[in-house]
């Protein structure tokens, strides 16, 4: 009789273990977090990444070949910058800006002529020589500035803008015009200049957040190479 109750007090024990609730499974762990790497910011303008700007002056601007330029060579350095702008420029201001221009060189001819003259006595006397050689080397200057690719589609709007008024204006008033013409027809390459001093800092930050860092290398020395005795033949 004992040995029956023990059987079915097992029978029993065993039907309660077989009803109660498994445990459930533990949840999968979450799948990883996608790092989404934006793209490296890239230089305004199609600029290249080694471009070099220019230094800014006590009141934060950029400080270029036409800043603060007056008088004779204001008009002198503007007239090459229209220049270049009549030369290059393609847009849909073509046939306008060279118009303007071809008015500007007949009707300012006397003007043109008397300020070159000004700005090679101003070199010459600078340089010690006859102002010929510095004149020309600050034109290629200027007109390399004024060709930038960056600044282009930018500065030959401007320029087209400009070559409109200065081509109407009194020859009276041309010179005394010249030098607020000149440092707006300066502004698109200011303009590129601050979007590009922007495009460092971005770089920067992009670098330091997602470029690799650089893989440290132990330096190999270099190999001894025996000194043979001096007199002594090899060998022996």
């Amino acid at each position: 009789m004992t040995v029956s109750r023990k059987i079915i007090a097992a029978g029993l024990l065993a039907s309660v273990a077989a009803c109660s609730p498994k445990k459930p499974p533990a949840p999968p762990p979450p799948p990883p977090v996608a790092i989404v790497i934006p793209p490296r910011p890239l230089p305004p303008g199609n600029a290249a990444h080694t471009q070099i700007l220019p230094g800014r002056g006590v009141d934060g601007r950029f400080v270029t070949a036409n800043t603060a330029v007056t008088g004779d060579r204001a008009f002198w350095q503007l007239k090459i910058g229209l220049n270049v702008a009549a030369i290059g420029c393609r847009g849909t201001e073509e046939a306008t800006l060279v118009a303007a221009y071809n008015k500007i060189i007949k009707t300012h001819a006397k003007v043109i002529k008397s300020t070159e003259k000004s700005v090679i006595t101003e070199l010459g006397k600078q340089n010690g020589n006859n102002g010929i050689a510095p004149r020309d080397r600050l034109s290629t200057q200027l007109f390399n500035y004024f060709a930038q690719p960056p600044a282009q589609r930018a500065f030959c709007a401007r320029a087209n803008e400009i070559a409109q008024l200065v081509s109407s204006e009194p020859t009276a008033q041309v010179i005394a015009q010249a030098p607020g013409h000149l440092s707006r027809l300066d502004q698109p390459f200011i303009d590129f200049y601050e979007a590009y001093a922007a495009y460092q800092v971005e770089a920067a930050a992009w670098d330091a957040k997602y470029a690799p860092a650089p893989v440290a290398t132990t330096p190999v020395a270099p190999i001894a190479t025996p000194i043979q005795p001096t007199g002594s033949p090899a060998g022996m």
